[in-house]
């Protein structure tokens, strides 16, 4: 299933799915009617014959309906009485292009803030802990901040190196050696 791994909230994404066959042996192509079902409060698309295989639409409606974040799809091809489960997987809608341009990941804000927060503490002082009127606040130490940023850069570091796998840069961890 050619079904796109990530879309953007409020836009429209089409693919195309081949021709394929049952446990059997048997073909479904485009004989045989293809439905996407998505999410929890389901989303059902159906394709439409497009050659021996099929074109999907998600339109800019259902992409608003699903929301952001993760969701679950099924594929399967009707004909007369028969149903057939073509695969399974799970689509991403992120935040629509205008909400998300910052282009940073949520660890790098996560790790930006504690970096301002270690700031903070050393400019405004060492004070820990402080009682008001029978209230008390108390703040994370320096110890706690610095291991949360050791954490956060290596998960920084880890979704760089994602990042750059699936840009086609290969994994910079990798080393090659050629023999002659």
């Amino acid at each position: 299933m050619n079904i796109p791994k990530e879309i953007f909230k409020g836009d429209s994404a089409t693919w195309e799915d081949s021709p394929t066959s049952d446990r059997l042996g048997g073909a479904i192509d485009s004989t045989w009617t293809l439905k996407y079902v998505i999410g929890t409060a389901p989303v059902t698309l159906t394709a439409t014959a497009n050659g021996t295989g099929w074109s999907t639409t998600i339109s800019k409606t259902n992409s608003d309906a699903l929301g952001t974040g993760d969701h679950y799809w099924q594929a399967y091809a009707e004909t007369g009485t028969r149903r057939e489960s073509l695969g399974s997987g799970r689509l991403t809608i992120r935040p629509a292009a205008a909400a998300s341009i910052t282009g940073k990941s949520q660890t790098q804000q996560d790790l930006e803030a504690v970096q301002l927060a270690m700031r903070t503490m050393i400019v405004g002082g060492a004070v820990q802990e402080y009682s008001i009127g029978g209230r008390s606040l108390r703040k994370i130490s320096m110890a706690d901040l610095l291991e949360l940023e050791s954490r956060l850069k290596s998960r920084l570091a880890r979704e760089r190196t994602a990042d750059d796998v699936a840009n086609g840069l290969g994994n910079p961890g990798n080393l090659y050696t050629r023999f002659r």
